[in-house]
């Protein structure tokens, strides 16, 4: 089965993945927004997502992925820098951060890519419009800047989800 979705948040695509599996499916690619998935048993598998540091296929991102695979985790595919683990249930509880600190610089590289992609989208958004004044541009000129600042939009919202949990982990560890 595949299914088209689109997560700005990686806790929310977490949640989802975790509720498929419990409904019996098992993520098995994603691509671009396309989650392939195939039966299993029911509450089969935990799923957890990462922001590697590096572009899937780089020796540093291969090694990440090895390194989570000998925790006893299983690699499930990777686009971009976001890639994704399962363990199986019956192994107990599954976390790739299990401190504060670990959990804030995740939640920080979050943030940060997400920041830096919402500033270029408005970039080549206001860029587009000054374009747009140069010559008479058609609807759909104007209806694609219209997508490139409300991509820009839901990207920086994500950034701001993503900040304000750095802030919410840093009050947790001074608690």
């Amino acid at each position: 089965m595949k299914i088209f979705k689109l997560y700005l948040d990686k806790d929310e695509e977490e949640i989802w993945l975790n509720e498929m599996v419990s409904s019996g499916w098992a993520l098995n690619n994603f691509f671009f927004g396309v989650y392939t998935f195939e039966r299993c048993e029911e509450n089969e598998f935990v799923y957890k997502i990462d922001l590697m540091d590096s572009f899937s296929g780089t020796k540093s991102s291969m090694e990440y992925i090895k390194f989570v695979e000998e925790t006893g985790a299983e690699y499930v595919s990777s686009w971009g820098r976001w890639v994704f683990f399962r363990k199986p249930a019956s192994e107990g509880s599954f976390e790739l951060y299990t401190d504060v600190d670990s959990q804030i610089r995740l939640y920080q590289k979050i943030r940060n890519m997400m920041g830096v992609v919402a500033l270029l989208e408005f970039v080549i958004g206001f860029s587009q419009l000054h374009n747009l004044s140069q010559f008479n541009a058609g609807v759909g000129y104007y209806s694609l800047t219209g997508v490139i600042f409300l991509l820009g939009a839901g990207i920086g919202y994500a950034a701001l989800k993503a900040h304000n949990k750095v802030n919410s982990l840093r009050k947790q560890k001074v608690i």
